[in-house]
């Protein structure tokens, strides 16, 4: 009897101080990897293993050591609703590495930590603020994932953080471009004519003109174009000029400020 109210005694603190502790804690509590478990989007999906799909237009294949992101024949693979998990590398405390999937978890001995949402926004959300250019990059597609309101506040605050290092808020600027075409419906706005992609071509053109030409034809288009394909790639190419107007012009047709 008293043997068994010390060990759920124990039990009790044991699970007590796991509570306690923060993500990043319980993550970099000791070398090697372990994957974060936490519900996705439901619009999210993927093989587990190499694919993620539907993640605001947006979609990602491993292949080896190679990332490929947007849309190709390989976007076509099996693409099931699961939770996100990000399988991170620590090294002396550190996170120095983070790979995302979403969909069946495959079979593993891998440390693991199953997560609310909330808790792994908070997480990552540290490591966009606070981490090195390549964590803070690898962060935001899981933060994407995480089934959570929009990142898109967040987002705009970092890409506005003059103490943030310029690949980090430009990362920024591309999500939040995807956030703007999803907010006004273009996400799927492809070149489905001759004439869609001579349009296309020409706004790619003019993003690579000088900003002082470039960057005030942008905004018009992604503001007033008529054109959803073409409206859409402005909207992506604004983002990619790095010029800070791009923040305001997001924010304004985000509705947010």
């Amino acid at each position: 009897m008293q043997r068994s109210f010390w060990s759920a005694l124990l039990c009790s603190t044991v699970a007590t101080t796991l509570a306690a502790q923060t993500v990043t804690q319980r993550v970099t509590s000791s070398d090697g990897t372990v994957q974060v478990i936490y519900d996705s989007r439901p619009t999210a999906c993927g093989d587990g293993e190499t694919f993620i799909g539907n993640v605001f237009g947006h979609s990602t294949y491993y292949s080896g050591n190679s990332t490929f992101s947007g849309h190709g024949s390989w976007s076509t693979r099996p693409c099931i609703h699961g939770p996100a998990r990000v399988v991170a590398t620590v090294i002396s405390g550190e996170v120095t590495r983070l790979r995302p999937f979403v969909g069946p978890p495959p079979a593993s001995d891998m440390r693991t930590l199953n997560v609310s949402p909330a808790e792994a926004v908070t997480w990552l959300d540290g490591l966009i603020e606070h981490g090195s250019s390549k964590i803070a990059s690898e962060a935001m597609l899981p933060l994407m994932l995480a089934d959570a309101a929009d990142p898109w506040p967040f987002l705009l605050r970092i890409a506005r953080a003059d103490d943030r290092p310029t690949s980090i808020r430009r990362a920024a600027l591309t999500w939040l471009s995807t956030g703007v075409t999803e907010k006004l419906g273009i996400t799927d706005a492809g070149a489905d004519t001759d004439e869609d992609e001579i349009r296309n071509q020409v706004v790619f053109a003019l993003s690579q003109g000088p900003k002082s030409e470039s960057v005030p034809e942008l905004i018009d288009l992604a503001r007033t174009s008529k054109y959803p394909s073409a409206r859409r790639s402005a909207i992506f190419w604004l983002g990619q000029t790095g010029d800070p107007r791009a923040i305001d012009i997001y924010a304004d047709l985000l509705k947010l400020r």
